[in-house]
């Protein structure tokens, strides 16, 4: 017995179900007193009998009452009755349509179960380890999320790729976030992954006279604008007394921000990670490090698009979980962790381990992480970094839901 498949109904499309062939026809059977019947699901025999004398093969030059049962042909659209070769023609392009609508059905059916690929805009720095560490290791797959990861040299990058529509989630620092959520509510803080208050240095240049911190007055100070070095240059003038309007603060290109200072543009720079790094080596002699203050910290984080733009619960769970995998191996295997981020960054294990130990890798979300949004947004209100008003309610900003579902004790806010 032959088969063929027959549609279904499905919630959002169709899937199909298996029949047999001998049930498919779908001619109508005229008789002669005008009365109309469906002829689906009556077995036509391939052959028809004679007056019992023998066989006479269907399609031969047999009597209708041979070829045809009881002697009553089939009625074809014009009115003409049909040859038994063409009921089987018939036969065979509805077989053939119902094999073909199979395909495109459980075509569809697979597409939907995929899911759409999302994207994840990460910053090639230090503070991404949890983040680099799980897609080195191909956690994210291995939680079933479809995820295309774009590298970008600082957070701040990440963020506007993200409010731009380019991506669906994003690392970034504290104040890139501050600054957004004077004007930007359509993303939510998910986790933060890293906490470290010696990552961000000012590195200056000896040969312009530097020695120690006042003498950065009348000097070039390069900073990247709106991230956390920025801040972090900003607190370092305070804390050692230097007004800021005696210090001349020049944007650096992110793509290269030790460049301008061994170039000579700058007298000093703030930098942090690797950046800081790469600025000693290639200066040489020349670049040293000014002591910074040791209450500063800064807290690296995950932030996504709403729900409504394409990131459910579900998919930023996912998220979450492979870099709680990560943040495990980091704690588990510190070395061999390191390794694979000195890799991922492109740099050596001896570079990567001079400010390792001021990380803590943590996956949480904490009511410290508002009070240093409040404060940096007073800053920037101070410094005329963003529209005059009041300081927001980044709460507000916050999307505690899946990261309580992963583990709900790693969520401590005051709402």
């Amino acid at each position: 017995m032959g088969s063929v498949a027959q549609p279904g109904a499905c919630g959002f499309g169709l899937i199909w179900r298996v029949a047999p062939t001998d049930v498919l026809a779908s001619t109508v059977d005229v008789r002669d007193d005008g009365d109309q019947a469906l002829a689906i699901g009556k077995r036509r025999p391939r052959t028809a009998r004679s007056d019992g004398e023998g066989r006479t093969a269907v399609g031969s030059r047999a009597t209708s009452e041979q070829a045809w049962p009881n002697g009553r042909p089939i009625i074809g659209k014009r009115g003409h009755a049909l040859k038994p070769s063409n009921r089987k023609s018939q036969a065979t392009l509805l077989r053939r349509f119902w094999l073909s609508a199979c395909c495109v059905g459980l075509t569809l059916f697979a597409g939907a179960g995929r899911g759409a690929t999302l994207t994840l805009a990460v910053a090639d720095i230090p503070y991404s380890a949890p983040v680099l560490i799980a897609e080195a290791e191909g956690y994210f797959a291995a939680e079933g999320l479809a995820l295309q990861v774009k590298h970008y040299p600082v957070g701040r990058v990440c963020l506007e790729k993200l409010l731009a529509g380019e991506a669906h989630f994003a690392t970034v620092a504290d104040t890139p976030i501050t600054l957004a959520g004077f004007t930007r509510r359509d993303f939510g803080i998910l986790a933060t992954t890293t906490l470290s208050g010696r990552e961000n240095q000012i590195v200056v240049r000896t040969d312009r006279g530097i020695r120690q911190p006042a003498d950065l007055a009348g000097k070039r100070l390069g900073v990247i604008s709106g991230t956390s070095g920025h801040y972090f240059a900003d607190t370092f003038l305070l804390f050692h007394g230097v007004k800021i309007d005696k210090v001349t603060e020049q944007p650096l290109d992110p793509k290269d921000p030790a460049g301008a200072l061994v170039r000579g543009e700058v007298d000093a720079a703030s930098l942090f990670g690797t950046y800081a790094t790469e600025a000693l080596h290639r200066l040489g002699h020349q670049g040293r490090v000014l002591p910074g203050p040791a209450f500063f910290s800064v807290t690296f984080n995950i932030v996504s698009r709403p729900a409504s733009q394409g990131v459910s619960d579900d998919d930023a769970m996912k998220l979450l979980r492979a870099v709680q995998r990560a943040t495990a191996l980091l704690q588990r295997e510190p070395e061999r962790a390191r390794a694979i981020v000195a890799k991922a960054l492109k740099v050596s294990v001896e570079d990567l381990a001079k400010t390792w130990d001021g990380f803590e890798f943590r996956l949480h979300l904490s009511q410290s992480l508002i009070t240093t949004l409040e404060a940096e947004a007073r800053w920037a209100l101070r410094r005329r970094l963003v529209p005059a008003g009041e300081v927001p309610d980044y709460l507000d900003l916050v999307r505690p839901e899946p990261l309580k579902k992963l583990d709900a004790r790693a969520v401590n806010l005051i709402k």
